[in-house]
């Protein structure tokens, strides 16, 4: 039985997070935003890790908060609301578990999770894409080799969110080059590692508190006790890594999308033009309601693919479809959203301006919109 009624936990979760929001997040938003994207200041991190939420799915016994992903999607909407960047962080952080909460040693477990669940905030990385390898993971060309009972690295990983300030590195490489998919290779690299080295820091259009950088591996030799999984294994650990996390970006773009959306709403009702409110006009009122209507309908397909993650249904289907309705719905919000504020919202440091540039990532990143069409046509 489907039911919309969150519980008495996810309730207090939304309130407890929606007033941090309003109170410190949202309001430095701009601020690291005009700020760049050259540093990454851990203060927002923080209000976050004091409350156990910088990855929130983590198991209770290794430290964490326990969260299904219905509950953290609750979560990851409120910050993609206030501060879509801080929440680009917590799904780095979140990508970057999942294999091994998924398929990793208890040792492996008890290592690097409860790293994750500190009171002072720690991240971690996710490092797949490549210059040569985006939407074709078949085109990767980083390469681990065996050699004596270590797996020696080589290669580079591009627009790696928190991978110059990672406690660790989630790492799918290849250990044969004319066959990625079915050698892929998972590792968990520390922090520190010799041959680990952060190249040039990606200078973004949105989400610019994510600070995003190139990671180099140059010779990197891991034991054979850093590997999630063996040879092969680690695509199918992608995918599922992949399907629950397309359900969380669809999360964000449904946060962007409300703040555009209430942004958009009160400037009409109190700007005045021809004597009237400009929300007077059905022009600007029937797009605000069609908006509104999509943006309800991302974020029920959201809760939809949530629910049947958490019951580990076959979810693969509605988590591409949250992912393509959450960012058109992000992109389409705060297009409308400027359009009605019109050369103001066009202005550097408007929040209209800042939305319509975090959105912008989200038909990008996770698989691009095409990417969830075929995803979604392949199983029709």
């Amino acid at each position: 039985m489907v039911d919309f009624a969150l519980t008495r936990e996810q309730s207090l979760l939304v309130e407890e997070v929606r007033a941090l929001v309003r109170e410190k997040i949202a309001p430095a938003a701009h601020r690291f935003d005009r700020a760049g994207d050259e540093e990454f200041d851990f203060s927002l991190a923080a209000l976050l890790a004091r409350d156990n939420l910088l990855t929130p799915t983590i198991p209770r016994e290794y430290g964490g908060r326990g969260l299904d992903y219905f509950t953290t999607a609750l979560l990851l909407e409120e910050l993609g609301a206030g501060c879509a960047g801080l929440a680009a962080v917590v799904t780095a952080n979140i990508h970057a578990a999942s294999p091994i909460i998924l398929a990793g040693t208890p040792e492996q477990k008890y290592t690097y999770l409860p790293l994750l669940t500190r009171s002072t905030p720690h991240l971690a990385a996710f490092a797949l894409t490549e210059k040569s390898a985006g939407s074709d993971i078949g085109a990767m060309e980083s390469l681990a080799v065996a050699r004596e009972g270590r797996w020696v690295v080589n290669g580079a990983k591009d627009y790696v969110i928190n991978g110059g300030v990672a406690s660790f590195v989630t790492l799918f490489t290849a250990t044969s080059p004319r066959n990625v998919r079915g050698s892929m290779l998972c590792l968990v690299v520390p922090q520190g590692t010799p041959g680990l080295k952060v190249g040039a820091v990606r200078r973004k259009m949105g989400i610019r508190y994510a600070h995003t950088v190139q990671l180099l591996f140059e010779n990197l030799e891991l034991a054979e006790e850093h590997a999630i999984g063996g040879p092969g294994s680690a695509y199918l650990l992608l995918m599922q890594t992949f399907d629950r996390g397309r359900a969380l970006a669809g999360a964000i773009g449904v946060g962007i999308a409300r703040a555009a959306f209430e942004y958009a709403l009160q400037y009409s009702r109190e700007r005045i033009q021809f004597g009237r409110p400009v929300y007077a006009n059905q022009g600007v009122s029937f797009a605000l309601a069609e908006l509104s209507a999509r943006i309800e309908a991302a974020r029920l397909l959201v809760w939809k693919a949530c629910w049947l993650i958490d019951r580990d249904l076959d979810y693969t289907m509605a988590s591409s479809m949250a992912k393509l309705a959450g960012s058109r719905a992000a992109v389409e919000a705060a297009a409308l959203a400027m359009e009605i504020c019109g050369g103001e919202g066009y202005l550097q440091g408007h929040p209209v301006e800042r939305y319509l540039r975090d959105a912008r990532v989200l038909p990008l990143i996770e698989g691009t919109d095409n990417v969830q069409k075929a995803v979604i046509a392949s199983l029709l």
